[in-house]
């Protein structure tokens, strides 16, 4: 035995974290060379980077302000000047729908990133700790999965009283549960295999173990629920504005704004046709994108297959580099 090389254990805990970092940027073409052939996901991103763009350059495409009242131009039909036409304002519909997809869209962004780490930090405590900490985790996502997600939003919602900032904490403490669960479930499967336990004995801790090994290994479903998450998230977002429990007028808003026209639709559909259609259509963007994501990453389905065949043989060069040969590969590694 050669006196200069490291213990076993050491080569096996190190080299599971190395070669996952390494492989995955050196796959990163690949998977988005699979993504491009993926016409789901190639629509959902067209669809979510259009309105995305649309809304980061809102004062170069209107320039309208979307909150300036003109009694006068009330209920204009579409023209060259006012593309969509007024409302029963005078306000500009187009200025109102680009700028109030600022708001939906990064209120929705921020409450998915909100449910996403509450979620996951929980799942990843409750299913490597086990326990007393997994029991009591676990009954609270039985009750609050017991609970319909959008009362239970609308009735937090209430209770810290009207406003955008409340609206998304309320969803984040609803809708949290559904990505603990399935975290908990995978780090369960994870955690008594052979590389968390020769990292255990390589003497890394708890935490080095839950950040470098387990959640790499959780990542692929949580990016995938992250990103069906935001269709929902949105959807719920302009329900409860649409109740009055969102923005406070005039921020423009999309679920606002089908509120406001809901009054005027025979008089002026234009008012409800376009945020709706707005919300349509974001929403079927994040779908798509998310079941296109799907489909790559599942190693089951043609195209997860095809990216995943050349991201485990780089694991395996790399780990026959590292060992020299000599190690078995962990289950993390997987084989051709």
């Amino acid at each position: 035995m050669n006196p200069s090389a490291p213990p076993t254990e050491v080569i096996t805990a190190e080299a599971h974290v190395l070669v996952p970092e390494a492989s995955r940027v050196a796959s990163r073409p690949g998977l988005l060379r699979v993504m491009a052939r993926d016409r789901t996901a190639m629509v959902g991103l067209v669809i979510v980077s259009t309105l995305s763009l649309a809304a980061v350059l809102a004062p170069l495409l209107s320039s309208h302000d979307p909150n300036a009242v003109d009694v006068a131009r009330r209920f204009l039909p579409p023209s060259s000047e006012f593309p969509l036409g007024t409302d029963h304002l005078g306000r500009d519909v187009f200025a109102r729908l680009l700028f109030g997809a600022r708001v939906s869209i990064s209120s929705a962004l921020v409450a998915t990133a909100g449910i996403t780490a509450v979620g996951v930090l929980l799942g990843m405590v409750a299913g490597y700790l086990g326990g007393v900490v997994d029991t009591a985790i676990s009954r609270v996502v039985d009750i609050m999965l017991a609970l319909p997600t959008l009362l239970t939003a609308l009735a937090v919602t209430a209770i810290l009283g009207p406003g955008l900032d409340n609206v998304v904490v309320g969803i984040v403490i609803a809708a949290w549960p559904s990505y603990c669960r399935i975290v908990r479930g995978a780090v369960l499967a994870e955690r008594e295999k052979d590389y968390v336990e020769a990292a255990r004995a390589a003497g890394a801790s708890s935490t080095r173990i839950l950040r470098r090994h387990l959640l790499p290994n959780v990542v692929g479903p949580v990016v995938v629920m992250t990103t069906l998450e935001l269709g929902i998230t949105l959807l719920a977002i302009s329900a409860l504005s649409f109740l009055g429990l969102g923005v406070t007028p005039p921020t423009a808003e999309w679920g606002a704004m089908l509120s406001e026209g809901r009054t005027y639709l025979a008089r002026a559909s234009n008012m409800m046709l376009f945020p709706g259609a707005a919300i349509f259509l974001m929403v079927l963007g994040f779908n798509l994108l998310g079941d296109g994501l799907r489909d790559v990453l599942d190693p089951r389905t043609v195209h997860g297959a095809a990216w995943a065949a050349p991201r485990r043989r780089a694991r395996r060069r790399r780990w026959h580099d590292v060992t020299g040969g000599d190690q078995a590969l962990s289950p993390g590694q997987g084989r051709d």
